[in-house]
């Protein structure tokens, strides 16, 4: 019987077995006093409430936490985006200077150079110039021939003598 009781075990055994209950008046006052503020039912609203608060605290921490890290990874996501148009703004600006530069470049070579207009009156020219030496050449053979002519007749004539 001493081992399933552990209080008895740790009892030393000079006590006796058998004790007696004796109360007091005084005695039974203060122990009625004292359990009765030491049992202070916790009622089931106030329970609730505090259940209440702490979970809606957990919950919006818990809720505060991953809406700051989504905040933290869009703006992450922004911020990657903002770099990449920067560097196609770039790009294109680049890409500007040069279609004006070729621009540029392409104004002062049609300043500098000859229209199809130009370039048929030119030809024109050139024929006009090519068919007037090729008529002094022609008659400058003709010429040649006619001394030619009149110096072989001088040879026959002046042979004839």
């Amino acid at each position: 019987m001493h081992a399933l009781n552990p209080l008895r075990t740790s009892l030393p055994r000079s006590w006796p077995s058998v004790r007696t209950f004796t109360t007091t008046s005084v005695r039974s006052q203060a122990v009625t006093t004292y359990s009765q503020t030491q049992k202070k039912p916790i009622g089931g609203f106030r329970g609730g409430l505090i259940g209440f608060l702490l979970g809606l605290t957990v919950a919006g921490g818990t809720g505060y936490y991953y809406l700051f890290d989504d905040y933290h990874a869009a703006s992450n996501l922004l911020l990657s985006v903002v770099e990449e148009l920067q560097k196609s703004t770039n790009k294109v600006r680049d890409y500007t200077s040069k279609i004006e530069r070729i621009d540029a470049e392409l104004k002062t070579l049609q300043e500098k150079s000859v229209t199809r207009e130009q370039l048929l009156d030119l030809r024109t020219e050139v024929k006009k110039l090519y068919d007037a030496l090729n008529i002094q050449q022609l008659e400058l053979k003709n010429r040649v021939w006619t001394l030619e002519q009149d110096l072989s007749r001088i040879e026959n004539f002046g042979g004839q003598r």
